[in-house]
């Protein structure tokens, strides 16, 4: 096998994947019961693989989401790839609780068996099969009623998969926290991938949902899960990674991803481009070489999603903006590394933002509220894909959920990225 195939970050499998108990036991649990599968974790950290490993291709149909994504996408996307035709007639503004929402009303071209049958015959044989005819109803697309019953006319028995669901805006994930509730009536099941690293996200918005979701957090990965990859892996290329595995456990930062990468490029920097005919060590010199070519593909997105993530424009020209997401990543920066794994308080971001601040008394609690609380919603809307952090307001942390992050901290120079940056005085 070719090593990329052996090891790295991909849509497709790679054959260093291992199973872990309570991860994969608990999906394929998931999807012996009726009931919805919530994936969770941060980046790159093997929910797409997850889903690869234990579904055929046939058995699911998969709609990616976007920060333009609403409901009414979703369910056009998945009745297209079902190949059930429809004719938009018109749209229409709902309003709900949730909000203001477009609505679809469209003639769907819905198959059913005719009573008789009809003889069709075939070269060499004679044979005898039902005649489909078609009739047209009128559905309004962006009803998870109407779908529901679009799918099952059909005989729709698939899993629905939902990938990068923390990119839909918040209001349109609390719509489908209610639709879900729908499709679980009428048996149809989702499964959805989302970067985020607390329990019952979508419970938080519809509390009807608590006990009806199957929710699989996706980490921790611990040691003994990476020497089990790299063992895989090893056996497959005939290589060692005994001189080096505990230096990539430790720049991993308990992200598969990294590690996967890690060990892919210190199998290139070896030369090792697939199986070996007689066994081959890896070096400390490989590692390196592998880390700084991760640092400089990591260091150029990370750079620019700070220096995005940190611009703020005055809404008048009266306006003097506080630039708190400045001094966060000022404050951030000045961290160690195993704090900010740990996770960040809400209280102590505020009082080291307040130390450094060149208006200390200006920054209030509403302020770092209304920060913490848009947290993501802002990252998505400057196009920071996927998010570098996650508030979770039920513990009042802040998380780091781009796994490539703690890597990219570690490796490189902080306070040359902080001079490089305009500052607000």
């Amino acid at each position: 096998m070719k090593t990329i195939e052996v090891f790295g970050v991909s849509n497709d499998k790679v054959a260093s994947y291992i199973e872990r108990e309570e991860v994969d036991s608990r999906f394929v649990e998931g999807l012996e019961r009726n009931k919805h599968i919530i994936v969770f974790g941060a980046s790159k950290q093997g929910k797409t693989a997850l889903t690869n490993k234990h579904l055929k291709e046939t058995s699911f149909i998969r709609v990616n989401c976007s920060p333009q994504t609403t409901p009414l996408d979703i369910y056009k996307s998945i009745l297209r790839q079902l190949n059930v035709e429809f004719e938009e007639e018109k749209t229409e503004k709902t309003k709900t609780e949730i909000g203001i929402g477009a609505s679809i009303k469209a003639l769907v071209k819905i198959p059913f068996w005719a009573s008789g049958e009809a003889t069709v015959e075939t070269k060499g044989t004679h044979g005898r099969e039902k005649e489909i005819k078609y009739k047209t109803v009128e559905y309004n697309l962006a009803l998870p009623q109407d779908i529901s019953e679009i799918l099952r006319t059909i005989k729709f028995n698939k899993r629905i998969i939902l990938e990068n669901f923390h990119y839909l805006d918040e209001a349109v994930q609390q719509e489908m926290a209610f639709h879900l509730r729908v499709f679980e009536d009428f048996n149809i099941l989702f499964i959805i991938l989302g970067i985020w690293r607390e329990k019952n996200r979508l419970s938080q918005y519809n509390g009807d949902l608590q006990d009806r979701l199957i929710e699989i957090p996706v980490e921790p990965w611990r040691k003994t899960d990476f020497e089990k990859v790299a063992c895989q892996g090893s056996s497959i290329l005939k290589v060692s990674f005994d001189e080096v595995i505990d230096e990539i456990i430790k720049n991993s930062f308990d992200s598969i991803g990294v590690f996967q990468e890690l060990c892919k490029e210190c199998c290139l920097a070896a030369g090792i481009l697939g199986t070996q005919d007689e066994k081959k060590l890896l070096l400390p010199e490989h590692l390196s070489t592998a880390v700084t070519k991760k640092l400089m593909d990591y260091s150029g997105r990370h750079i620019r999603s700070i220096e995005t993530f940190v611009e703020q424009i005055s809404k008048s020209s009266e306006e003097v903006p506080l630039y708190i997401a400045y001094y966060f990543i000022k404050y951030l920066f000045e961290k160690k590394i195993e704090d900010i794994e740990a996770g960040l308080k809400r209280a102590d971001i505020h009082k080291g933002i307040k130390i450094i601040h060149h208006r200390p008394d200006d920054v209030r609690a509403s302020d770092m509220s209304y920060f913490l609380h848009n947290l993501t919603s802002s990252q998505i809307k400057k196009k920071i894909m996927p998010p570098l952090f996650d508030y979770d307001r039920s513990t009042q942390s802040l998380k780091v959920i781009d796994s490539t992050l703690y890597f990219f901290l570690r490796n490189t120079d902080r306070e040359a990225i902080m001079a490089e940056m305009d500052s607000p005085l």
